[in-house]
C-alpha cells in the first residue's frame, strides 16, 4: 500500500479537526497522576526545580512533536510508529514496533481501570475496605475494583465503537472542561496561598544534591509530558480541509499547554502549604487546596476533576490502540477480521472488542500490576519516541531530492540530531532504570517477555492458517481438475 492510497473495503471515517487532534494529544499527556505525584515532583529539586524541569524539557517535547507530525504527513496512516517503522525499515520491524507500542496503550488502558476505582473509594470512603476476593502481585482485588474497572472497560469499548466522530466528540467535551475547571483550581490556590511557602523555591528534599535532583527531574518531566503521540494514530480520520500544518499546531499546543498547566499547579498547590508539607501523602493536591476550601469540599471537586482527566486519557489510549491493531491486521500480522470497518460508523469494530477484552485482563491483575505497567509503559513510549525520530532520518534519506511532504519540521537536520540525541538518552535511562531497583529481573521485564511471545505465537497462528486455507483451496482445485 503506498503512503496515501487507502485500504481495501470501508474506510474510517474522516471528521477529525484540529481541536479533535488537540484533545487527544492534550487529554493523553494530562491524566491524573498531577494529583498523586506531586510530592514526586517536588521533592527532588524543590518547587522552583520543578517548573524549571517541565519548562526545560518543554524545549526537546516540542520539536519532538513537530518532528510526528512530519512523520504523518510522510505516512498519513492509521497505526502511527507502526506504519513509520514498516515503511522505513521493512515489516518485521515495524510489527516489533506496532506490538509493543499496542502492549503500552493496553497496559495504561489497563491503569485508567484501576486507578478510577481508587479514586472513587478516595471520593467515597464508604465503599472502601471491602474484603478482597483474591490476591496478586501482592495486592488483594476486591469487588469494586472489578466492577468499577470492568465497568470503565466497556463503556470505553462502547465509545470507540461507535466511532472517531462520538470518541473524539467525548474527548472534545472532557478536555475543554478540565481546562476550564483547571484555570478556576490554578486561580483559586494563588487567591488564597502565600509565595512564602515557595521557600526555598530551589533545594532538595531528598538525600541528593540540588543539581542531581534536577536531573532526575528533567527525567520525570519528560515522561510526563509524551502522550501527544496519540493524536498520529487518528490521522486517516482527518477530516478534509484539516491540513497537515494544522495537526502540527495541535500536538505542539498540546504539550505547550501540559507543561503550562503542571507549572501552574504546582505553584499553586505549594503556595497553599510549605511545599515539603506535601511530599508525604496520598493525595498532596487535595491536601493543598483544603486550605483553601474547608470541609473537604477541595478534595472531593479535585478528584471528581481528577477521574474525568482520566478517562479522557483512557479513551484516547483505547482509540489509539484500536487503529495500531487495525494497521497490524491490515499488513497480514494479526488475523484479517481485526481490519474490519464497519461500512456503518467507520470504526474498527472488531479491534475496538479486542483491546477492550484486554483491558479486562489487565484490570483483573489488580493494582499489584500498576508499579509494572508504569515501568513497562515507560520503556516503551520513550524507546519508540527515539525510534521514530531515527525513522524520520530515514524517510528524509529515502526521499532526498523528492517533493517535500505538506508539513516539514523547522531546524533542519540539526535540530532533528539533537532531539533524537536527547530522545535516546531518555530512552536508555527508562530501558536501565528498573534493573537499578530490582533484585534479579524485573517483573515488567518478564511482563515484556511474554508479550514478545504472545506476537510471535500469534503471527505464527496467522501464517499457519493462511497456509492451511491455500492447500484447501489447490486441493479443490485439483479436486474439480
Amino acid at each position: 500500500m503506498s503512503e496515501g492510497s487507502a485500504p481495501a473495503g470501508p474506510a474510517l471515517r474522516r471528521g477529525v479537526t484540529g481541536p479533535g487532534f488537540f484533545a487527544l494529544a492534550f487529554g493523553t499527556i494530562v491524566g491524573s497522576a498531577w494529583m498523586v505525584l506531586m510530592g514526586e515532583w517536588v521533592s527532588p529539586a524543590g518547587p522552583g526545580g520543578a517548573v524549571l524541569a517541565f519548562l526545560g524539557m518543554t524545549l526537546l517535547m516540542v520539536p519532538v512533536a513537530a518532528a510526528y507530525a512530519e512523520l504523518v504527513a510522510r505516512v498519513p496512516r492509521a497505526g502511527a510508529e507502526f506504519v513509520f517503522v514498516e515503511k522505513a525499515f521493512g515489516p518485521w520491524p515495524g510489527f516489533i514496533t506496532g506490538w509493543f507500542l499496542t502492549l503500552y496503550f493496553v497496559g495504561i488502558c489497563a491503569f485508567e481501570g484501576l486507578a478510577l476505582s481508587w479514586f472513587l473509594e478516595n471520593l467515597l470512603p464508604s465503599v472502601a475496605g471491602q474484603p478482597p476476593l483474591y490476591t496478586l502481585l501482592g495486592k488483594p482485588i476486591t469487588i469494586l475494583d472489578l466492577a468499577i474497572g470492568l465497568a470503565g472497560a466497556a463503556v470505553m469499548t462502547v465509545l470507540n465503537a461507535a466511532g472517531a466522530t462520538i470518541a473524539v466528540g467525548f474527548q472534545k467535551v472532557v478536555t475543554f472542561s478540565f481546562l476550564a475547571a483547571s484555570a478556576m483550581l490554578v486561580l483559586l490556590g494563588f487567591a488564597q496561598g502565600d509565595p512564602a511557602n515557595w521557600r526555598p523555591l530551589f533545594e532538595s528534599a531528598q538525600d541528593r544534591s540540588f543539581i542531581g535532583g534536577m536531573f532526575v527531574m528533567l527525567g520525570v518531566a519528560g515522561m510526563w509530558l509524551s502522550g501527544f503521540q496519540t493524536a498520529a494514530s487518528a490521522v486517516e480520520e482527518r477530516a478534509p480541509g484539516t491540513s497537515f500544518r494544522t495537526v502540527a499546531k495541535a500536538m505542539t499546543l498540546a504539550v505547550l499547554m501540559a507543561a503550562l498547566f503542571y507549572s501552574l499547579i504546582i505553584l499553586a498547590s505549594t503556595s497553599l502549604l510549605p511545599w515539603r508539607a506535601l511530599t508525604t501523602g496520598a493525595l498532596p493536591v487535595a491536601a493543598a487546596f483544603d486550605q483553601a476550601l474547608a470541609g473537604g469540599i477541595a478534595t472531593k471537586g479535585i478528584l471528581l476533576v481528577a477521574m474525568a482527566s482520566l478517562l479522557k486519557t483512557w479513551n484516547a489510549m483505547h482509540l489509539s490502540a484500536t487503529r495500531v491493531i487495525l494497521a497490524q491486521a491490515r499488513a497480514g500480522f494479526l488475523p484479517s477480521m481485526l481490519a474490519h470497518v464497519d461500512a456503518r460508523s467507520g470504526a474498527p469494530r472488531r479491534a475496538a472488542l479486542l483491546v477492550g477484552g484486554w483491558t479486562c485482563v489487565g484490570v483483573l491483575a489488580g493494582r499489584g500490576a500498576i508499579s509494572p505497567i508504569i515501568a513497562m509503559g515507560t520503556i516503551c513510549t520513550t524507546a519508540i519516541a527515539a525510534v521514530a525520530l531515527l525513522v524520520l532520518m530515514r524517510l528524509r534519506a529515502m526521499n532526498e531530492g523528492g517533493s517535500a511532504p505538506a508539513y516539514v519540521l523547522p531546524g533542519g537536520r540539526p535540530l532533528l540530531l539533537s532531539i533524537t540525541l536527547g530522545a535516546t538518552i531518555v530512552a536508555i535511562a527508562a530501558v536501565v532504570a528498573p534493573f537499578g531497583v530490582a533484585a534479579g529481573v524485573p517483573v515488567e521485564i518478564w511482563l515484556m517477555l511474554g508479550w514478545a511471545l504472545l506476537g510471535a505465537m500469534l503471527v505464527s497462528l496467522r501464517r499457519l492458517w493462511a497456509a492451511m486455507v491455500l492447500t484447501r483451496i489447490d486441493r479443490q482445485g485439483m479436486s474439480r481438475a
